[in-house]
């Protein structure tokens, strides 16, 4: 628009001055707040996995307990963060939801559901006790909770996707640690479905040894088998969902799927894990799936326009976690007790499952640039 046109005489609904487009403009750097709610929602997952590794080894009869402290200071944390950005905002933004920081809607009602949850979790065990074990799992207050934490976490993974493409990994920290976060959360929920106990030290029961329960022995290595199978394909699935999620938004910088596979990993090893040794294998099958995934963006970008490299990377991911999981199991466990087709079984089980989430997501990404 040149000077002539905005000198222009204009109609009573236009527009004085030309409407300028500023998302090109925007800076691709997290926010302050971005870095708060993602150093809140450490600050709460780290209380919430000890709470839980604590109900799961050792009986909680208290509600007023140093990790529901860490929890919910955690969640008054995040409530001050939000609270403080929306009266910054209020005056400019002239009502109180404009005055939401860009991606945070959501995060606003996860507060007020992670602050009532956190209530009506205390009028629970008031009422029925203390969980322990799996029923933790299925307690109406803790559901209600983490759904809450879900929305409150997920805020600078909307609020990135909302900016142009940030310049280097370090500006993309609050978007993959709390995207990670998000799928801890799944990852508790689900916890009976994290370990598949391949290790030589879960073998179980001999059917020589024992000849006489030789038919109970079977009936139970086979439903062992199942369930072990199946949290194989399980975990799969979350590790390519996070990468594939990614890679159809962002361009990835190297290092971020290494974060993004050990955040999602760290909270539930710990929690689940009977000593370091353990916790370490998680660990180090995390990094090598993320940096297998790393390579594979870094050489090949792949995209919804490069779908045969989607594809690869929704393979590799996975697999490659499983496959380093048993090779590590060798020096630090001894190895496992499945044998050779159980074991490539299962590798090659969890890249499929990861190729099968790839072709859901390209298929949606096709019809909505249709």
């Amino acid at each position: 628009m040149n000077v002539v046109e905005l000198l222009a005489p204009r109609s009573k609904d236009e527009a004085l001055l030309p409407h300028l487009d500023l998302g090109m403009e925007r800076s691709g750097k997290p926010a302050a707040v971005d870095w708060w709610v993602t150093l809140a929602g450490l600050w709460i997952m780290t209380g919430l996995f000890i709470d839980a590794h604590q109900h799961l080894f050792l009986a909680v009869e208290s509600f007023l307990n140093p990790w529901h402290v860490t929890m919910y200071t955690g969640a008054v944390v995040a409530a001050s963060v939000l609270g403080v950005a929306i009266a910054r905002n209020y005056r400019a933004a002239g009502s109180f939801w404009k005055a939401i920081p860009d991606g945070y809607a959501q995060s606003v009602f996860g507060v007020a559901g992670l602050l009532l949850g956190g209530a009506m979790d205390f009028a629970w065990h008031a009422i029925f006790g203390f969980e322990h074990q799996l029923d933790l799992l299925l307690s109406p207050p803790h559901l209600f909770l983490l759904t809450g934490l879900f929305f409150l976490i997920t805020g600078p993974v909307r609020a990135a996707l909302r900016r142009p493409d940030a310049a280097n990994l370090l500006e993309q920290l609050p978007m993959l640690i709390s995207l990670g976060l998000a799928f801890e959360i799944i990852q508790f929920v689900t916890q009976y479905g994290f370990y598949p106990e391949a290790l030589m030290r879960d073998h179980p029961l001999s059917q020589v040894a024992y000849q006489r329960e030789q038919f109970v022995l079977s009936v139970f290595l086979f439903y062992r088998q199942a369930l072990e199978i199946s949290i194989v394909i399980w975990q799969s699935l979350l590790l390519a969902a996070a990468a594939l999620y990614l890679c159809l938004r962002r361009r990835l910088y190297f290092g971020a799927l290494i974060v993004v596979c050990v955040v999602e990993k760290l909270w539930i090893g710990g929690e689940l894990s009977n000593d370091l040794m353990q916790l370490l294998l998680v660990v180090l099958a995390s990094v090598c799936a993320g940096l297998f995934g790393d390579v594979i963006v870094a050489k090949l970008r792949p995209s919804a326009a490069r779908p045969n490299a989607y594809r690869l990377l929704a393979f590799a991911v996975p697999a490659a976690y499983f496959a380093a999981y048993f090779a590590f199991a060798v020096p630090m466990f001894g190895g496992t007790w499945w044998d050779a087709s159980f074991v490539f079984g299962s590798i090659a089980e969890a890249g499929l499952a990861g190729l099968c989430i790839s072709q859901l997501l390209l298929a949606g990404s096709q019809t909505n640039s249709a």
